[in-house]
């Protein structure tokens, strides 16, 4: 086997620690890429990176946004971005959307819906298609977000897909969590549910202007009253409700505020570090559980005595309970023990 430690300098390395955003583009294409000798790379980029990046890491801010379809996610970010790159800092936007059936690309296509932050020198936006991939973001999100802080991004905002009480896995790589609501009674509340409500660390009545504004005041109220009812949280935050217009420009300001004083209070009581470390357990599991699905997808024999388990399961040879013992002690059987 080749040993890691006479691997070259991959050629990507150096272009993207100087903020390339062509190299970023081209790394984050390889982490995307089904193809193992391209997967290979990958792991060799972002093992080389990770031992020069440990600070750009440590003080990168990592924000999540959801939210129901139409509640205006793009714009917000938009919005949102344009005001930091303003201030100087280079923002990051990785949005994940929903994926054609037939090719597997990305329906709504890449900066479409953020021509302006585009525009913008400290800006990178990213599209990737969701695919197959549930919990509203891509498989690869963990790495590119890796990937964008090692091209010196200090902001890294992922918009997920949008379809509700699957985003909470975006939860799980932020620093702070954003979910966007609709001015409104509380009905469109309903396609939210409780468990993601429970985990964002700020509510976001957007699209708060002219005839809306009434409604949007009558959703905080419900929000604030629907959160009280929530566990506290360990660390003791109040989670706000705020209310905002990307279109206007209203209420973007005190929602970075809220941010900062967040990440701030995280920083000082350790609860940064903590979270961060438990991420990367976790994201470090979900790479196993992906290794394991794909090796078992591509194993051949593995390959041939699933299709047989399955004419046996419609024939009415075997249950699919017993299929899937057999399936699973014939994997097994490929991996040595210890």
């Amino acid at each position: 086997m080749k040993n890691k430690q006479t691997d070259p300098i991959h050629p990507l390395k150096a272009p993207i620690l100087k903020g390339s955003t062509a190299a970023l583009s081209k790394a984050i294409s390889l982490v995307e890429s089904s193809l193992e000798t391209h997967s290979l790379e990958a792991e060799q980029l972002l093992e080389q990176l990770s031992k020069d990046t440990a600070s750009k890491r440590s003080n990168s801010i990592r924000i999540g946004v959801s939210g129901v379809p139409g509640v205006g996610k793009s714009t917000f970010i938009e919005v949102l971005g344009g005001q930091l790159t303003k201030e100087g800092k280079k923002v990051a936007v990785l949005t994940i959307d929903p994926s054609s059936q037939q090719s597997g690309g990305s329906i709504l296509g890449d900066k479409n819906r953020m021509q302006h932050l585009s525009q913008s020198p400290l800006a990178y936006i990213r599209t990737t298609p969701a695919a197959a991939h549930l919990g509203g973001v891509a498989k690869n999100t963990r790495p590119s977000i890796q990937l964008c802080e090692a091209a010196g991004f200090e902001v890294i905002i992922i918009e997920t897909v949008g379809v509700g009480q699957s985003e909470l896995e975006v939860q799980d790589m932020v620093d702070f969590f954003l979910l966007l609501h609709l001015p409104g009674a509380g009905d469109e509340i309903q396609g939210i549910k409780r468990g993601i409500m429970e985990v964002a660390d700020a509510l976001v009545v957007n699209k708060v202007d002219g005839a809306n504004a009434p409604l949007a005041k009558k959703s905080q109220q419900f929000l604030q009253h629907a959160i009280h009812a929530f566990p506290s949280r360990a660390n003791h935050w109040e989670v706000p409700v705020l209310l905002a217009s990307a279109t206007e420009g209203h209420g973007i300001d005190q929602v970075w505020k809220t941010i900062e004083h967040y990440i701030d209070i995280q920083r000082k009581t350790g609860e940064f570090e903590r979270q961060r470390q438990q991420q990367l357990i976790h994201g470090w599991h979900a790479e196993i559980n992906q290794a394991l699905l794909q090796s078992f997808a591509t194993d051949v024999p593995m390959q041939s005595l699933v299709q047989q388990l399955e004419k046996d399961i419609l024939s009415g040879a075997t249950t699919k309970n017993e299929a899937k013992r057999k399936a699973i002690a014939s994997f097994r059987g490929k991996w040595p023990s210890s």
